[in-house]
């Protein structure tokens, strides 16, 4: 598995195991809701996600990792409208985090700390410091920081690209970005997202 001590490999199997416990824990005094391995929040039309991880990477040090992201509601319902998938709105909200056909929030916050000692002690003090980020995260932010933040994860940044163009009206824009981007990764049955897209802002431009 990993070039590592016999020591290690049990300390990483307890902390992996331990991790969802310690969450369900620790998210109780912000309000966070948590689905999965997901913790999420959501503060009127914003959605707030955190995924908190532990890995040994390949130096075999063992580290806490941590990425937030932010999305309007409208990210998910636009996707929706256009996949024809219109009651996935009706749905609980932690679809938004863990759902197969949702888009990736902007990133705000990416970090590793490793954990020297390999223990729980350890872990649980990382954490606290990532869940009191998330918390002034979710305090702090607005729609415009999802603007501003757009690009900085190449995870589903045409999703979020293109469908920004189309709720903000800039048809003709998402038709450029979208010219050689082919079908896009989502499908449902026969309708393929970027062609959706595409049809849309086409239908719009010749009202």
């Amino acid at each position: 598995m990993f070039q590592v001590t016999k020591e290690e490999r049990q300390k990483y199997k307890e902390l992996t195991k331990v991790l969802p416990k310690i969450l369900k824990d620790k998210i109780k005094k912000y309000k966070f809701k948590k689905k999965d391995f997901m913790i999420w929040y959501k503060k009127k039309e914003l959605f707030f996600d955190l995924l908190i991880d532990v890995k040994v990477k390949s130096d075999d040090k063992c580290y806490c990792t941590a990425v937030e992201t932010i999305k309007p509601l409208w990210l998910d319902d636009l996707l929706w409208d256009l996949l024809k998938m219109e009651t996935n709105k009706e749905t609980p909200l932690s679809l938004r985090t863990i759902g197969a056909f949702t888009v990736s929030g902007a990133e705000l916050f990416k970090n590793e700390t490793e954990l020297k000692e390999w223990t729980i002690s350890e872990l649980e003090e990382i954490i606290d410091n990532y869940l009191e980020h998330f918390y002034k995260t979710v305090q702090s932010s607005s729609i415009c920081d999802f603007y501003n933040n757009l690009e900085n994860s190449i995870y589903h940044v045409e999703l979020r690209k293109a469908l920004s163009f189309i709720y903000d009206h800039k048809y003709q824009d998402a038709l450029d970005y979208l010219l050689d981007k082919g079908d896009g990764v989502f499908k449902n049955g026969d309708i393929s997202i970027n062609s959706a897209m595409r049809e849309y802002c086409k239908n719009q431009l010749s009202h």
